[in-house]
């Protein structure tokens, strides 16, 4: 890692994929953006996944939630061991998660959303 403040008047900045292996005293969450014209071709890449760790689930506002830790290593776990469906809990609820189709189904009400994996397993 580089000093940018030394170099150009900026902090330091320390990407660790793993959120477990960190102690912040202080954290800065951001969402980076930028205007993709200005992107060259080679390096535009489309967007699959979620920017986590974790399986996330269509909200009825239209946006996306993380599955709770627990259940989304679960569904990892299957999902790389060729397991598409899988049962888990969360909360009072019991949902069906289909990894192949991509849809998590409420075991009581039927109630059906769409899902979407994580960009790192």
């Amino acid at each position: 890692v580089g000093d940018r403040e030394a170099k150009v008047g900026t902090y330091r900045e320390f990407i660790i994929s793993d959120e477990t292996q960190i102690y912040p005293e202080y954290t800065v969450i951001y969402r980076r953006q930028y205007d993709a014209d200005q992107v060259p071709l080679p390096m535009r890449q489309k967007v699959t996944g979620t920017s986590g760790r974790f399986w996330q689930v269509r909200l009825q506002n239209g946006g996306w939630g993380n599955v709770p830790r627990a259940p989304s290593l679960l569904m990892s776990t299957a999902y790389k061991s060729g397991n598409m469906q899988v049962t888990v809990t969360i909360g009072d609820h019991t949902y069906a998660m289909d990894l192949d189709n991509l849809t998590q189904t409420n075991v009581s009400s039927g109630t059906t959303r769409k899902l979407r994996k994580p960009m790192v397993m």
